[in-house]
């Protein structure tokens, strides 16, 4: 997400606390790569590095200036590689890394995004760090997922929450980056909390078949010829494959925020019979399946083979057959 954005959405509270020694050196925020987590890790980042003492990092200094241009000594960031597992030598690396005395900054830091993709290897090899960090160093893990992580790492780590997702800004900086008035307000509903998510939808053939999608998934009465064309269509594709699963996701969480008795955006009042008569239990298993999907996708296992089983227990429920 372009540095921009961060004129359009609120800054998260621990964001403010990291200038008043409120965060520990080791912290967890839930959220994907692009998402608003993303924006203000990043943003947390410049602030640890920054030589000045401000609430906001000044821009000007050394530091600031390597860390824009990409080169800074004492920030390594670690992602899967060619969207694989991230490894147990990237996260050793890392590890090391943190050993060093700063070069430029007052600290050393490490960002970790997408930290539920790493290897239990390489888990395992980041516990050394978080059990004993050098005083000068700070670990801040990005996670869309964050209940896969050890628990080990958990208790190592201050947990941060993901910023407050909001409509109205992200419609604002989607206008503003040229995108349809009369797509805005449903992209803004949908990518509250990723509005890098709803910029590149905006500008993809996919936008034009949700409302499609949508119908297609939520039938009055579920049937077994309704699964082949799904996965046909949208198994074969990685946007595709993608895009239909940030869609269950959303399905998922709005089953979810209904039985709380909170309002939905797909379902109206309640969530059809086929899919109510399910416990609690079955519906988060299916959940965590469709989120796994995603690292499925990269270490190229047979998704449209998932993808049928994974449609077969949302239509029907039980073990796909």
């Amino acid at each position: 997400m372009d540095s921009n954005a961060r004129q359009y959405f609120r800054p998260p509270p621990w964001l403010a606390a990291s200038r008043a020694q409120g965060l520990s050196q080791s912290v967890l925020v839930e959220g994907s790569a692009d998402s608003l987590s993303a924006l203000w890790t990043a943003q947390l980042v410049r602030l640890w590095l920054c030589h000045e003492s401000g609430t906001q990092a000044c821009g000007h200094c050394l530091s600031c200036h390597l860390l824009e241009a990409g080169n800074h000594p004492d920030y390594l960031e670690l992602v899967a590689k060619n969207g694989k597992t991230l490894g147990i030598e990237q996260v050793r690396e890392g590890v090391d890394f943190l050993a060093y005395t700063p070069q430029s900054g007052p600290l050393r830091v490490l960002r970790i995004l997408a930290a539920e993709q790493m290897s239990t290897a390489a888990a395992n090899a980041l516990l050394k760090g978080l059990e004993e960090p050098p005083p000068r160093a700070r670990i801040l893990l990005l996670s869309g997922s964050p209940s896969r992580l050890l628990p080990t790492i958990h208790s190592r780590c201050q947990r941060l929450g993901a910023p407050i997702a909001d409509v109205a800004a992200c419609a604002d900086y989607l206008r503003n980056r040229g995108v349809k008035e009369e797509d805005v307000s449903l992209l803004a509903q949908h990518y509250a909390d990723r509005p890098a998510r709803a910029l590149e939808l905006a500008g993809s053939e996919i936008w034009g078949e949700v409302p499609g999608l949508q119908r297609f998934l939520l039938p009055a009465v579920p049937r077994t010829e309704q699964i082949w064309p799904l996965v046909a269509k949208w198994g074969k594709e990685e946007e595709r494959i993608l895009w239909l699963r940030d869609t269950m996701l959303d399905l998922y969480r709005d089953i979810f925020r209904l039985q709380q008795g909170l309002t939905a955006q797909y379902f109206p009042t309640a969530v059809p019979a086929w899919i109510a008569a399910r416990t609690a239990g079955e519906l988060w298993l299916d959940y965590q399946a469709w989120l796994q999907l995603a690292t499925d996708l990269r270490q190229n296992l047979q998704i449209p083979m998932r993808l049928e089983r994974l449609l077969w227990r949302w239509f029907f429920g039980g073990e796909d057959q």
